[in-house]
């Protein structure tokens, strides 16, 4: 077997040369002697019939074989056909443990297979019934063990006949465990980052040196997608004539978005866009202007806040408006705004900037916004709404969900929502039914667009829990697709505040953990990966979050814990070359810190770790394709198979040749000059250090000395 390898930064990963000790030998159900799976037996007994044969078609992924049982009669009592690990392991009194494997049946629609952890303790036999698809599936399932034992065993009984089952990558690990699976994939991700409203004139007034260093947390250090600002209301102070349709620009009051610190009304939105754009690293997909509130003159109150709406026919007038804030933007700053929201929690009244527009009310901003962008040429500009104040209610006149629900209604309106938005603020118990969101969006993305525990003294993790459940939470639950923080930056004082970045009067700079672990996000989590299956386990203090790259090749694993310290089991997924562990904890020293990268062999399953208490995890596994979709760039001359992994390669490519048997290795250069060679006798596996070699492509030639078959396949140092 292959060696295993102890994770520095785990509690062991242990090996198959200690008796007794998991993982479970074969668990992946790939060796074969004599036609049979090496630690397995079968049974069909007491009038029970089976034949039990090796699967190669229609496989799991990255699979070779899999155990096939076509159940004729299952005997007198029902039970009596069966599969055991005859691989004895030990377990201890107290403590839990997981089985994970894959199943499917053909024949039927579902059946019932029952999972079986039993020791040779009198009363240790515990039993789970499990319904089984026609397709390939993975199951999981913890048990707890009264007695501790060195001889357990797992079983899986075929509980119905007439039906074919089938059974691959089973694995027990030592307690809890959280799984995931590449495979089931959900939404994709749009981006994270957070607003500048009301903050960008404090910032502005500070001296250069300082003001580049908080630009350069938020912008550079967080590599952010996403920004939020301002439409102010006084853009267009006064109606500039009574046609909507034929706009005066001289009329329009850019002061705002201007640098002038002779005004006091200014607030440098154009230099703060740019500089956010200049010290970006992948630079901005969305730039989305928020409306708080249509200018005085065309509300029902006459003012800017306070609440009010529109006044009767005026939606016409508030679109010349918002389009023309868009044209401004980009013939003034060369700024380009992709997304334009018209209100800001039109459910909930508040005295600053803000209009409280009902979602019928709504209704009509929205249809008529949507023909005035096409008619304008401004298709491309998404519209993002509502932006409530929460994300659910039992109140039928607040929250996002329930003015979805109600605006909905109209496909017209539908139609011309891109984004739903949200806020978190009404979600501090984090009790939010965030599904009910994902529901009546109707597959549209969600964006939660301001989110933040206000005024927070707190720069702990405490503090940062809160960001943490509203993201994993809207991610698993919510069908969300990106997540945006209340504000970049601002000015602390003694009632707190709720920016990702803060300084003090006296110069000092804040990061609180809220930072850190916002940046598990920010720079692992790219547009266009994908959210896929996880398992967050029976701990409801465990909260995780699963993530695949576009091309397939990364995965990322956040697991919260929200507890205290605990020993946790870990997937891994199919095809993984190697895993970097990131963390942030409320230790100073572990803000975002990496513990370092470590090889994993292609048969691991799984790695025990450490969960510290109050923490966030992030574990990133580099994925090689070849080996995750089963084609382990395989070498095929006249059916003569040898995987090879990875190709390319910094320091080591792994053989698994097609079976025990001897074997010569030899190492040429393009012009055909032999650099090295062994022979290899009775072995499956050699793994060829080229580490010392220079980078550049070689051709390794594989001979079968039994059969006198013989391949040649290129190979890439890097």
């Amino acid at each position: 077997m292959i060696k295993k390898i102890l994770f520095f930064w785990s509690v062991s990963i242990l090996s198959l040369a200690s008796q007794n000790q998991l993982p479970l030998a074969n668990g992946f159900l790939e060796d074969i002697e004599n036609n049979e799976f090496q630690y397995w037996s079968h049974q069909a007994n007491e009038g029970g019939d089976a034949t039990y044969s090796i699967e190669t078609d229609n496989l799991v992924q990255g699979s070779t074989k899999a155990l096939k049982c076509e159940v004729h009669s299952l005997g007198a009592n029902g039970w009596h056909v069966s599969s055991k690990s005859e691989y004895p392991f030990q377990v201890l009194a107290g403590q839990k443990y997981t089985v994970t494997f894959y199943a499917k049946i053909s024949g039927a629609d579902s059946r019932q297979m029952k999972l079986v952890f039993q020791s040779d303790v009198s009363g240790s036999y515990q039993g789970q019934n499990i319904w089984v698809t026609n397709q390939w599936k993975r199951y999981t399932h913890t048990f707890t063990v009264e007695n501790s034992s060195d001889n357990n065993r797992v079983r899986f009984w075929y509980m119905q006949s007439d039906v074919t089952y089938f059974l691959d990558e089973v694995s027990v690990s030592p307690g809890e465990r959280v799984t995931f699976d590449p495979d089931i994939k959900f939404q994709t991700i749009d981006g994270f980052g957070a607003g500048i409203k009301r903050r960008t004139e404090d910032l502005y007034v500070l001296n250069d040196s300082f003001r580049e260093q908080i630009e350069q947390y938020c912008f550079n250090d967080l590599e952010v997608n996403m920004i939020r600002f301002f439409v102010y209301h006084d853009l267009e102070p006064e109606n500039d004539n009574d046609d909507p349709y034929s706009l005066d620009e001289t009329q329009l009051d850019w002061t705002r978005y201007d640098s002038d610190p002779n005004s006091w009304r200014t607030r440098y939105i154009g230099e703060a866009l740019q500089n956010a754009f200049n010290l970006s690293v992948n630079g901005f997909d969305h730039v989305i202007g928020n409306c708080n509130s249509a200018p005085a003159w065309l509300k029902t109150n006459g003012q800017h806040n306070g609440g009010g709406t529109l006044i009767s026919g005026g939606e016409s007038e508030f679109s010349e408006f918002l389009v023309a804030f868009l044209n401004g933007m980009e013939s003034r700053y060369g700024i380009e705004v992709t997304a334009i929201s018209p209100t800001n929690e039109p459910d909930y009244e508040v005295s600053y900037e803000s209009m409280n527009t009902t979602p019928s009310e709504l209704s009509s901003i929205l249809i008529n916004l949507n023909a005035r962008l096409s008619n304008s040429g401004l298709d491309n500009i998404k519209i993002i709404s509502p932006e409530c104040f929460r994300v659910e209610s039992q109140n039928s006149s607040t929250s996002a969900t329930n003015y979805i629900n109600s605006m909905f209604n109209n496909s017209a309106v539908e139609n011309a929502v891109d984004v739903v938005g949200t806020h978190t603020y009404a979600d501090a118990n984090h009790n939010a039914n965030w599904n009910a969101l994902k529901i009546a969006s109707n597959d549209k993305p969600v964006w939660v667009t301001e989110s933040a525990n206000l005024n927070s003294t707190d720069q702990s993790m405490t503090d940062a829990a809160n960001y943490i459940k509203w993201m994993l939470r809207g991610f698993n639950e919510g069908g969300m697709t990106a997540y945006m923080m209340h504000l970049f930056y601002e000015q602390a004082d003694n009632d707190g505040y709720s920016s990702l970045v803060a300084w003090t009067p006296v110069g000092e700079i804040i990061l609180p953990k809220r930072y850190y672990t916002f940046k598990h996000f920010t720079n692992l989590i790219k547009k266009g990966y994908s959210l896929i299956q996880s398992n967050t386990s029976s701990d409801n203090q465990i909260y995780t979050g699963a993530f695949i790259s576009e091309d397939n090749t990364k995965i990322i694993l956040q697991v919260f814990n929200e507890g205290e310290e605990k020993d946790f089991s870990m997937d891994i997924p199919l095809g993984a070359i190697s895993v970097e562990r990131i963390l942030t904890t409320n230790n100073d020293s572990e803000e975002f810190t990496s513990l370092g990268t470590q090889e994993i062999n292609y048969y691991d399953r799984y790695f025990i770790t450490t969960l510290p208490e109050l923490s966030l995890t992030s574990f990133v596994f580099n994925i090689d394709e070849s080996l995750s979709n089963g084609d382990f760039n395989q070498i095929n001359e006249n059916e003569f198979k040898v995987r090879l992994y990875p190709n390319p390669s910094h320091g080591r490519i792994n053989l698994i040749f097609p079976k025990h048997s001897n074997y010569r290795v030899q190492l040429f250069d393009l012009k055909g000059t032999k650099i090295t060679g062994v022979d290899i006798n009775d072995s499956i596996e050699y793994t060829l250090d080229i580490s010392s070699f220079a980078k550049g492509t070689y051709l390794i030639k594989i001979n079968s000395l039994n059969n006198f078959k013989e391949v040649i396949h290129k190979i890439i140092k890097e």
